[in-house]
C-alpha cells in the first residue's frame, strides 16, 4: 500500500501531552494517528465522546505558583485568581478551537467551508496561542512583581473580553457542529453566517492586544495625590469639631500640591502607615462626637497627626522641587561655559535688543 505524507497544525502543549501519553504506552505519534485514522474510517464515526466539558477522573492537583506570586494577603491572592482565570479561559478556547476544527467535515466544500476550516485550524489559533502567551508572560519573572503596581481593572476586563469569546466559541460548538452534521449536500453557503461569526471573533481577539498594552503601561490607582486626597475627603467627611476640619483642608491643600513629587519611598510609606493613622484618628473622633462624650483628646490627637503628615508633605515635595530647580540651574549655567568656550557666546556681552 501506497504511504502519503499528512501534515497539519497542533497546539504545542497539546503535541507535548500527546507525546508523553504516547511514550508510556510504547507507541509513536505516527503510530497513534494512524490506528485513530483507521477507526475513523472503519466506523465513519469520531471514535470517542466529544462533549463541551472535558471529564478528568483523577481530583485537579494543587497549583505552584513561583514566589513572586505566593499567597501574602489580599492582592497576592487576587492576582493568582486572575492567573487561574486567564489560564482556564486560553484552555477553553484551544480546546473549543480544535474541536470545531477537527469536527469540519471533508464531504462540504466551497469556500465557506474552507474559510471556517482555516479560522479554526489556523487564523484564530494562531491569535489564541499569542494571547495565551502573552497570559502566561505576565506572571513570569520580575513581570510578575510589577503587577501590583499595574490597573489591575484593565486585565479583568482583558479577561472579560476572553471570556466573552471563550462563550461564543462553546456556543459555535453547539450550533456549527450539529448543522455540519446534518447538512445533506456537499455545498456550504448555507454556513456563511458562522463564517461570519468566526471572523467577528478574530476581530475581537485583534481587539485584545491594545488592551494588554494599555495594562502594561498602566499605573494603579489608588496612588498619587488624587487618591490620597480622596481618603482625606472620606475620612474628614463626618468630622464636626470646626478646627480640625480647618486642619485637615489646610492639609488638603498641601497634598494637592507636593504629594505627586514626593520620593516613591515617602510616598509608600504616606499612604501606607502615615494616612492610616490619621484616618484612625478621625474615626475615633467621629466615634466621641456621635456619641456625645468630651472630644478634647481625641481632636488634638487628630491634629498631632495632621501635623506629622504636613510635614512629611510639604517638607520632601519642597526638597524635591528644589532639588530639581537646582539641577536645572546647574545644567543651564554649565550650557553656559560649554558655549563660551566654544565661542558660540561672547562671555559677559548681553545680546542687543
Amino acid at each position: 500500500m501506497a504511504q502519503v505524507m499528512v501534515n497539519f497544525r497542533m497546539d504545542e502543549d497539546v503535541k507535548k501531552n500527546m507525546e508523553q501519553a504516547c511514550r508510556e504506552m510504547g507507541l509513536s505519534m505516527t503510530t497513534a494517528f494512524t490506528i485513530f485514522a483507521t477507526k475513523v474510517g472503519k466506523e465513519k464515526r469520531i471514535p470517542f465522546e466529544v462533549t463541551a466539558q472535558p471529564r478528568s477522573a483523577e481530583p485537579r492537583q494543587p497549583r505552584h505558583f513561583p514566589p513572586e506570586l505566593q499567597p501574602a494577603g489580599t492582592e497576592r491572592s487576587g492576582l493568582i485568581q486572575r492567573r487561574e482565570r486567564l489560564e482556564e479561559l486560553c484552555t477553553q478556547i484551544r480546546r473549543s478551537l480544535t474541536v470545531l476544527h477537527t469536527a469540519v467535515p471533508a464531504s462540504i466544500t466551497g469556500l465557506t467551508m474552507e474559510r471556517i476550516r482555516l479560522l479554526c485550524g489556523d487564523e484564530l489559533k494562531d491569535k489564541a496561542a499569542g494571547v495565551s502567551k502573552a497570559c502566561k508572560a505576565l506572571f513570569i519573572g520580575r513581570s510578575a512583581g510589577l503587577l501590583e503596581k499595574k490597573d489591575l481593572s484593565i486585565l479583568d476586563g482583558y479577561a472579560d473580553g476572553l471570556a466573552s469569546i471563550a462563550e461564543e466559541l462553546s456556543d459555535l460548538e453547539h450550533t456549527l457542529i450539529p448543522a455540519m452534521k446534518s447538512c445533506p449536500g456537499t455545498d456550504s453557503d448555507g454556513f456563511a453566517l458562522y463564517e461570519r461569526r468566526l471572523s467577528e471573533i478574530s476581530q475581537r481577539f485583534d481587539g485584545l492586544a491594545p488592551v494588554m498594552q494599555q495594562f502594561l503601561n498602566s499605573t494603579a490607582c489608588g496612588s498619587g495625590a488624587q487618591a490620597v486626597r480622596a481618603r482625606l475627603r472620606q475620612a474628614a467627611a463626618p468630622v464636626e469639631t470646626p478646627y480640625v476640619r480647618a486642619a485637615l483642608e489646610n492639609l488638603e491643600t498641601q497634598v494637592l500640591r507636593y504629594c505627586d513629587a514626593l520620593e516613591p519611598q515617602t510616598a509608600s510609606r504616606l499612604e501606607s502607615d502615615y494616612l492610616q493613622v490619621l484616618e484612625l484618628t478621625l474615626g475615633e473622633l467621629v466615634r466621641s462626637e456621635r456619641e456625645g462624650s468630651d472630644t478634647g483628646g481625641q481632636a488634638a490627637l487628630c491634629l498631632r497627626a495632621a501635623n506629622v503628615l504636613s510635614q512629611v508633605i510639604s517638607g520632601n515635595g519642597q526638597r524635591r522641587q528644589e532639588w530639581s530647580r537646582r539641577s536645572l540651574e546647574a545644567e543651564v549655567e554649565a550650557l553656559e561655559r560649554l558655549a563660551a568656550m566654544r565661542g558660540d557666546v561672547s562671555c559677559g556681552i548681553e545680546p542687543e535688543m
